[in-house]
Parts: structure tokens; C-alpha cells; sequence
């Protein structure tokens, strides 16, 4: 029987949800834990915070906290492992400079390249952000300690994703261009060295977020029918194969490769689906292992924990999604029980 969206938010959202069930239907026997952790609504998680609204990149420094790209707030907003909100909020700037920033896809980046430069100073940018409008922006402390700074503006671009990822021994950023069709590939100094895409999906195809998973780029698209496609390429930009396509695949985004303690979902490559809301695991090779029997509607980001107080156990993954059409924000955590 098919469950409503309604009914889908009101399993989501009990207040200080803690549900245990299998993530996998058919090993219901190992078990694991959906905690909300923040919201920024009043009684639907174990914290509360206004700034946290339809929430889509996350990222973490190592043993630092994570992360979130508030989409509706313009912000990155902080939280340790337990969900509470740091001190620290970065404004992320709208293309125009005018009213707020956009900001989707979201890296650390642990290089010396992607320098920003602002009020006479410069420093490679800890935290990269794209954005709706076309703009790549970086945060690095001594250059501005509460904003991020423009380093990109592709005219046209509708940026919905982002990776950082070395390639021949050079770092580089690949921003998935919903809008245009493409993937931008930006070396170390923000120059746009080329574009990618698989030419060969139906019209209405373009791409949707780009993950760096086992040496590849895995890179998310989406079609005019609600399902999707996720192709491999490598860091040229080489395409290799289709990794999955239709079926389970509703606009997927997140993905993130479990580890080996991640209970019958061990080593699967787990993808969300930003429209339905269910997490899919799959085999290294593509084939479907199982979907959970919970939903988050308007699922981004899936990313595990780094090992700290700060980061979570590396075998937590870690949600961000935008649920009620994206009006609201959750960021949730998955444990193995």
C-alpha cells in the first residue's frame, strides 16, 4: 500500500523521533535507530533552530563539526554529533549581493588550492559552497570570519551539487549544473577547465549532485518522470558506466558508501532520493540490495560520521532534508542499534 507524503511526515516527525526498525526488509533481524536531531521547529527534534531550512550539503573538517547548507536561510549553520547548534553561523552571499545566498552542494576542502581573497586578505577556503545562482563561494577564518567569499560566477548556471576530487594529482571542484546540463570542472585556482555530461539519457536529463566514491565520480541525474540515473565517470570526466537507472531511483542525491559496521547495509553504496525520501542501498556493482521502511521528504545529503564528539561514530549516517515542500529543515541521524 502506498503511504501518503502526510503520513510519511508524521512518522518523521514525532517529536524527539527515536523509531527502531530494519533498514533492510528482508533482514529485519539487525535493527537501527532514526533520531531526529535538530529541526527548526518547535518539538519535532531534540533541538531546535530557526536557521536550519531545507538543509542540502553537509561536511565536516576532521574532528571538527558538521557543517549544513541552510538553502532557505542563506547559511551554514554548525552542529556536533548530539545536534547542538556551535557558535559560529556563515552567511553565504547571493550572486547580486543582494538579500541571500542559495547555498546546495557543500565540501572541506583539505588542499592549499581554492584561495579567496576579501578585505586585503587571502587563505585556501576550508569550506566550499554552490549555490542556485551559478556561484561557488569559500570560507577561510582570517579572510572573513562570518561570510563566505564569491570565487565563482558562471553566468546561467543553476548549481545543485558539489565535489571536490584530485585528478592526475591536482585538486579539483565539479559543480553539477541542473540547469545546464553539465558538470563544471574547476581547477585549483577557480579557473573552469571543462564540462561533462552523458549525452546519451533522454531529453529533460541533467545532473544533479557528484560524489567521489572508490576513485570515480559517481554523478546524479534527473528526468522529466521523477526517476533518475546515476552514472560513473572518471576524474577526467570520462564516462565508464551506468550504475543504476529507474526502478527505486526517485531524483537521487545523497550518497555515501557504508562502512563495515553498518549492520545488513555494510559496504553498500547508499543513495537518497530527494523525492520520495527513501534511502536505497546497492551493491559496489550496482544492484539493489534493499530501501529503508522510513521516508524524509526532501532528502539531501547522507553523510557518516568522522570518528569525534563532534562528527559522530563513523558508522552514524547522518541526514539532511527539507520536508513540508522544502519549508522546513531536519538534520537526523541513522545508528546501528
Amino acid at each position: 500500500m502506498a503511504v501518503s507524503k502526510r503520513m510519511r511526515r508524521t512518522i518523521t516527525f514525532l517529536a524527539s523521533l527515536a523509531v527502531t526498525v530494519g533498514m533492510m526488509p528482508n533482514r529485519a533481524s539487525a535493527q537501527y535507530t532514526f533520531t531526529n536531531l535538530v529541526s527548526n521547529q518547535a518539538g519535532v527534534a531534540n533541538h531546535q533552530d530557526t536557521d536550519l531550512v531545507n538543509p542540502w550539503g553537509v561536511a565536516y573538517a576532521p574532528g571538527g563539526p558538521f557543517w549544513v547548507s541552510d538553502e532557505g536561510t542563506g547559511k551554514s549553520t554548525l552542529y556536533d554529533g548530539q545536534g547542538v547548534k556551535q557558535s559560529l553561523v556563515v552567511t553565504i552571499p547571493s550572486r547580486s549581493g543582494q538579500g541571500k545566498g542559495s547555498p546546495t552542494g557543500q565540501v572541506y576542502n583539505n588542499t592549499t588550492s581554492f584561495m579567496v581573497t576579501a578585505n586585503g586578505h587571502s587563505g585556501p577556503a576550508v569550506f566550499l559552497f554552490a549555490t542556485f545562482d551559478g556561484t561557488i563561494s569559500g570560507w577561510y577564518p582570517s579572510v572573513d570570519a562570518t561570510n563566505a567569499v564569491i570565487a565563482v560566477k558562471r553566468t546561467g548556471a543553476w548549481y545543485t551539487g558539489l565535489a571536490l576530487a584530485t585528478s592526475n594529482g591536482s585538486p579539483f571542484l565539479f559543480a553539477a549544473d541542473n540547469l545546464g546540463n553539465r558538470v563544471d570542472v574547476y581547477d585549483g585556482s577557480f579557473n573552469l577547465v571543462k564540462s561533462f555530461t552523458d549525452t546519451n539519457l533522454p531529453p529533460g536529463s541533467a545532473p544533479y549532485n557528484v560524489h567521489p566514491i572508490l576513485g570515480k565520480l559517481l554523478v546524479t541525474f534527473t528526468n522529466g518522470t521523477g526517476g533518475g540515473v546515476i552514472d560513473v565517470f572518471d576524474t577526467t570526466g570520462k564516462f565508464l558506466k551506468t550504475f543504476a537507472s529507474g526502478g527505486k531511483l526517485h531524483s537521487p542525491w545523497g550518497i555515501a558508501l557504508a562502512p563495515s559496521n553498518f549492520g545488513p547495509a555494510s559496504g553498500a553504496v547508499l543513495v537518497g532520493n530527494e523525492d520520495d525520501g527513501r534511502i536505497n542501498a546497492f551493491t559496489k556493482s550496482g544492484r539493489l540490495i534493499g530501501t529503508s521502511p522510513i521516508a524524509y521528504p526532501g532528502l539531501w545529503e547522507l553523510i557518516f560520521g568522522g570518528g569525534s564528539a563532534n562528527n559522530g561514530n563513523t558508522n552514524q549516517l547522518f541526514l539532511a532534508s527539507g520536508p513540508d515542500e522544502y519549508i522546513n529543515g531536519l538534520f537526523s541521524v541513522i545508528s546501528v542499534k
